[in-house]
């Protein structure tokens, strides 16, 4: 299956693309065409258990999200193609960072400005500084995605072991950058606590992102 055989790309190349999936590798998940369903997707706290939701995996703009064994979002991947800088939270984020409480807003796994789907499948409850880290994540992306590189951003979900709760735990993030002359391949190149940070904390965290970036000479 095409998006099952990205995210084993991811896997064997050093992500953390299959942890916390709630399926050990190989497990077999059933497809769901985003582009045809995105509207079937409902804003649930849990979807369909072990489901891999897509959209044109053979495109140059490919998405995928994959729920664990609770039904939750666990893996996002997309190769980031045409931007969005304008997007608006969609209903969705607001009726998920509800479910986490006090401080917590709902969050798009992929950012929207890399045109990361607004669908439950994408979004979960977010303390308001890994909201912001991700939106430096969206930031940094786009800075990689300039003079026609490719790039493809990995984003794995955590939940601590025997939670049913649907506010993950931390986050890890994977990114692949190519162009003509260099190619990096699929590294695990940040993760983070979804907890709020002090200022020094999350500066410390947006300095090693912007750093590894740079490494990679976007």
């Amino acid at each position: 299956m095409a998006a099952t055989s990205s995210l084993a790309v991811m896997a064997g190349a050093g992500s953390l693309a299959h942890a916390d999936t709630g399926s050990p590798d190989g497990a077999q998940a059933a497809e769901v065409d985003v582009t045809e369903a995105a509207a079937e997707i409902p804003c649930a706290k849990y979807l369909q258990k072990k489901h891999t939701y897509r959209t044109d995996p053979a495109g140059p703009s490919w998405q995928t999200y994959k729920t664990d064994k609770l039904g939750r979002p666990a893996l996002a991947d997309i190769r980031v193609g045409a931007v969005d800088r304008d997007s608006k939270p969609g209903t969705c984020e607001t009726t998920v960072g509800e479910w986490g409480g006090p401080g917590h807003v709902g969050a798009r796994m992929i950012p929207a400005g890399v045109r990361g789907a607004g669908h439950r499948a994408n979004v979960v409850p977010v303390t308001k500084s890994a909201d912001r880290i991700l939106k430096a994540v969206e930031s940094e992306t786009l800075q990689c995605n300039a003079d026609y590189k490719i790039v493809t951003l990995g984003v794995t979900a955590h939940y601590k072991k025997n939670d049913n709760g649907v506010v993950p735990s931390g986050f890890s993030l994977s990114l692949e950058v190519k162009n003509r002359a260099i190619e990096f391949g699929m590294n695990s190149f940040l993760a983070f606590d979804n907890k709020e940070y002090t200022k020094a904390g999350e500066r410390k965290l947006l300095d090693s992102l912007a750093d590894q970036v740079k490494a990679m000479r976007c």
